[in-house]
This record gives C-alpha cells, sequence and structure tokens, in this order.
C-alpha cells in the first residue's frame, strides 16, 4: 500500500495512468506523478530528465535591466584605471575578484533590496540572473562585505557617473530641483551616552580596579600559595584587563564628546547623532536628497548628520553644481531649509527659490481674530496699532540672532479693551522692527501668490517618492554598514537602485544600451570630487593624493 492511496498500486508493467508512473534510474525508484489526458493542465517534465547543457547568455533575456548594469559598470571602470582593486595585482597567492564583478553584485543586489552580504553569496549559487551577471563566480560573504567597505571611491563614482548618463541623454533636466531630507535609523544601539553617563562609568571602573587590585594583594600576601588563589589570581588580572579597556573606550568617548560639544554619543556608531524621529530620538544620520521635477530622477544624495534640514539649502545646490554642472533655475524645498541667508545667496546666483517660512504664531493668529494689528508709519518711524496708539522708538540697533533691530514701545496702554490679547507686559506693547527685513518682507510677500504656492504642492509629489522607494528597498533594517562615509556607500547604492527602477520604466533596454555605447565618463576622476576635497573629507584627499 503506498501512503494517502486507498488501494494497492497496480503492477510495474502496465501502470495506471490514475497512479502513478515509476522510473528506475541507478537502482533507485522515482515516483512521477502522471495527469490524465483529458485534463487541462501543464505537465510538467521528470527531474529525472537530461537536458542539452545551454550557455549563461540564454538565462537573461535580451531586455533585462541586468544587461545595463553590466555593461554600465564595466564602461566606467574600463574608463578608471585608478579606481581599480588593490587585489589581484600580485602574481603570487590566490588571485582576487575583479572590482567590475563584485560592484556589478552590490548594484543589483541593492536594485532587488538584497543587501545583506551572506543572501547575495547564496543568490549567487542559486539566482540565474546572478550567475549570469557573475559569469558563474561565487564570491563568499567576507570578499563581498570587504568590498563595499574598502571600495567607497569607486562606489561613489560609478553612482555619480550614472547620473552624469542620465544628464547627458536627457533623463536630468536640471531646470528645476526640489530637495527634501530624511532621517535613517543608523546601525547603533539606542542606549547613547552623555558626560554624566561617560563619567560614572569611569567612577565605577575605577573602583573595581581598586578592589581588584587590592584582592590581588591579599593573595600575595599568603605564602601557601594553592592552586585555587592561583586560579582566582589569573581572573583578578583578566578583570582588571578588560576594565582599563574599558576606561580607554569611556575616556576616548568622552574626549569626542567634549571637543565636538555634542551632549550624546552612540558607542557603536560614534559619527552618528542623536536625532528626533516621529516621536522617539535615536541614533540616525540626515539623508538629503535632490530630486529633478520633471523626470524624477535622484540628481544628489548626500548623507549629513545635521539634526535638521535649516543648513543644507544652500549646500545642496552646491553639491549639485559640483557633481553634475547643474544651476537649477527653480529650487523648491519645505519650511525646514528656510534658512535666510541661504535662500538670499542663491537669489542673488539667479536661483528662485520656493522655501515658505513657518507659518503665524498662536499669538499672532489671537490678535487677528481680536482684530489687532500694527502698521509703520515710515516718516515718523513709529508704529500705531488698531486703537490710535503710537509705539514709539525706544531703542536702536538692538543686535538679535545676527540682525539688527530698532525696539518700539507704547506707553499708552492702561484702559485698552484689548490690552489682555495684546500684551501681558506692565510696561505696555513692545515690538521690534529689523533695520535689513526689506528682502524678507518682499520675500513673505512673494510666498502669498498662486504660483509659489502651487510650485511648493509639487514638491511633495516628487521628492517624496524616492525616500519611499529607497525605504522600502532597505527594509527592517536600513542600514548595514557604521560610520557616516560608509552610510553614504550605502545610499548611493539604493539611490542607484532608484535611478535605475525609474530608468527602466521610462525607457527600453536596448535604446539605452545603444546610448550607453555612444557615452563617454569623463577620464578625469577627480572633477566631481573636487567640492569634497575643499571641505577636506580625508577619504577623497587619500585618492588626490596618488595623482
Amino acid at each position: 500500500m503506498l501512503s494517502g492511496y486507498s488501494s494497492p498500486l497496480p503492477s510495474l508493467a502496465s501502470p495506471c495512468e490514475n497512479y502513478l508512473s515509476t522510473t528506475f534510474i541507478k537502482k533507485k525508484c522515482i515516483f512521477v506523478p502522471v495527469i490524465q489526458k483529458d485534463m487541462s493542465f501543464i505537465n510538467p517534465i521528470s527531474r529525472a530528465q537530461l537536458m542539452l547543457p545551454s550557455s549563461l547568455d540564454e538565462y537573461v533575456s535580451s531586455d533585462h535591466i541586468i544587461r545595463f548594469i553590466d555593461a554600465f559598470v564595466d564602461k566606467v571602470i574600463s574608463a578608471r584605471p585608478d579606481l581599480l582593486s588593490r587585489k589581484g595585482k600580485s602574481v603570487e597567492g590566490r588571485p582576487g575578484y575583479t572590482p567590475n564583478c563584485l560592484c556589478k553584485l552590490l548594484i543589483y543586489g541593492y536594485f532587488n533590496s538584497v543587501s545583506s552580504s551572506r543572501k547575495l553569496e547564496n543568490e549567487t549559487k542559486r539566482n540565474l540572473e546572478v550567475i549570469w551577471l557573475m559569469n558563474n563566480l561565487c564570491p563568499d560573504h567576507w570578499t563581498i562585505s570587504d568590498f563595499r567597505k574598502e571600495h567607497k571611491e569607486l562606489i561613489r563614482c560609478i553612482t555619480i557617473d550614472f547620473r552624469r548618463f542620465l544628464k547627458d541623454c536627457g533623463y536630468i533636466k536640471g531646470k528645476s530641483i526640489s530637495t527634501d531630507g530624511t532621517k535613517v535609523k543608523a546601525y547603533a544601539s539606542r542606549d547613547a551616552l552623555s558626560l554624566k553617563q561617560i563619567d560614572k562609568k569611569l567612577v565605577y571602573a575605577e573602583k573595581e580596579i581598586e578592589r581588584y587590585l587590592a584582592q590581588l594583594n591579599e593573595n600575595d600576601a599568603i605564602e601557601n600559595e594553592q592552586a585555587d588563589l592561583l586560579a582566582m589570581s589569573e581572573e583578578l588580572k583578566n578583570n582588571i584587563v578588560i576594565l582599563k579597556n574599558q576606561v580607554e573606550d569611556l575616556q576616548s568617548q568622552k574626549e569626542i564628546l567634549e571637543t565636538a560639544g555634542l551632549e550624546w554619543l552612540s558607542p557603536t556608531d560614534p559619527q552618528a547623532r542623536l536625532m528626533k524621529r516621529k516621536t522617539e530620538f535615536m541614533p540616525a544620520y540626515n539623508v538629503q536628497n535632490t530630486v529633478d521635477n520633471e523626470t524624477h530622477f535622484i540628481t544628489s544624495c548626500e548623507v549629513t548628520d545635521y539634526p535638521n534640514d535649516y543648513y543644507s539649502l544652500e549646500e545642496n545646490a552646491t553639491t549639485l553644481k559640483e557633481q553634475l554642472g547643474i544651476t537649477p533655475q527653480t529650487y523648491i524645498g519645505d519650511c525646514g531649509y528656510a534658512n535666510e541667508e541661504q535662500i538670499q545667496s542663491l537669489e542673488k546666483e539667479g536661483i528662485e527659490c520656493i522655501v515658505p517660512f513657518q507659518g503665524e504664531s498662536e499669538g499672532k493668529k489671537i490678535e487677528q481674530e481680536n482684530g489687532i494689528f500694527f502698521t509703520y508709519d515710515q516718516k515718523n518711524d513709529c508704529f500705531i496699532c488698531s486703537q490710535g496708539k503710537t509705539l514709539m522708538l525706544i531703542q536702536k540697533n538692538q543686535k538679535r540672532r545676527g540682525h539688527f533691530f530698532n525696539k518700539y514701545q507704547c506707553k499708552q496702554c492702561g484702559g485698552c479693551p484689548v490690552r489682555k490679547h495684546c500684551t501681558k507686559s506692565k510696561k505696555g506693547r513692545i515690538m521690534q522692527r529689523r533695520i535689513d527685513g526689506e528682502w524678507l518682507k518682499i520675500y513673505k510677500e512673494k510666498g502669498k501668490t498662486k504660483e509659489f504656492k502651487e510650485k511648493l504642492k509639487q514638491r511633495a509629489c516628487v521628492v517624496e517618492h524616492p525616500f519611499g522607494t529607497m525605504k522600502y528597498l532597505m527594509g527592517q533594517i536600513p542600514i548595514l554598514l557604521r560610520g557616516k562615509e560608509k552610510v553614504q556607500v550605502e545610499m548611493d547604492l539604493y539611490s542607484t537602485a532608484y535611478n535605475l527602477i525609474r530608468l527602466k520604466n521610462t525607457e527600453i533596454i536596448p535604446v539605452l544600451l545603444a546610448k550607453l555605447e555612444k557615452w563617454q565618463p569623463i577620464a578625469d576622476i577627480f572633477g566631481f570630487l573636487s567640492y569634497y576635497l575643499k571641505k577636506e573629507r580625508p577619504l577623497y584627499a587619500i585618492i588626490y593624493s596618488k595623482i
């Protein structure tokens, strides 16, 4: 009897079609399901069926995006010999993997939401597309992980060259750009340290070291050296070494906090900063994206440690110009970028900034509801309130937050019917007027126009979508590397993956391959790094020293 059947199998010489056919291969019995001929199922082939070997090129269709990834990486690396791997140059020892194949593997992995080096290793053995891409090479996870950490400049170069390709082929227009930032959780513990906590840990560690040393002295004073005392002494010595190492780590962390002027520090990723994300604080990085408003391709993606976007507007514009040579006509950001000095600086360069300032405060809304308003009399240099009272000038050139203000005060507030909604000061209502605030006043008036508001609505439809796609690709664990430069590598790979997804949905692969064949990467690999060299980033300074 066969399990699952109510009657015995027929003889093997003439198996019934309603049961299982039986095949004997090398004395092993293999049961193959046989479907009735009158049923409309697709019949599977036998796993024992011998098949002629096919070439690797037949594994992937001619219109697959992986063919573009393969051709693009080969073209960029062949034009940049200085960015080749440090390995594989010696005739001795085991040959290394080419940077081409490992870079292709990483791009393909992030494109398909596979960032773990162990999972990528498995893909090289079972995924036909990866087998084609890697030409049947199977690097282990350590090789993949080390390549990602050690070849930051190569991955950065391919990322920016891909954006240059998109720009040169017309997929990035660069006339109107939107920018936004998002917090990405660092690969670090949530338990950040403050100076107080470090001091407490240092005091505790020093007391423990003193206690262990005293115990060692007691053991040494005993003349009869017993085995248990010797074992205890060895254990105490090991504990002292561990505590001394902890003290060194704590002192170095304390030095970082004091030097950088920080309040908190993550021990597992000291370069991450404690940032507010939704309703909680966590070690994170602030990722800044700029996106083309017309084609929705990412034009730049930079990792910063700023807790907010206030200082990033001008830096994002400068990065875009340095990397792609783009100076947009219109530059759109949310109210987080409302840095007056930076907006004014960009507008002097001919860039129209669409960045709203914060809305009116609750106090202003209450005043409007009660009919309270103030009119400036330029001739007499005073303010007239809605009740006809005068606010006279009492102080000139008062400096606050880098700007100069004139201070005005009303001394006739006694008996005013709306005083409780206007001021709580016993001295009367005080107003401040910026001396150099004419430009800001004009800009805020522009922000009330219909055209300004329509362009601002466009930003949310454009720049939020790339972040959503990138975070979808990231999954539950956003990043796997620690340190700002290594996190930049992962963001480069995710931004490249997003642009590849969008490119695949925009253009057919044969056309892209034809355009790639005509396109030439810039031979000077250091042209796009000049901005970083000015910022004294050591990673790129090392590359530059190779010239």
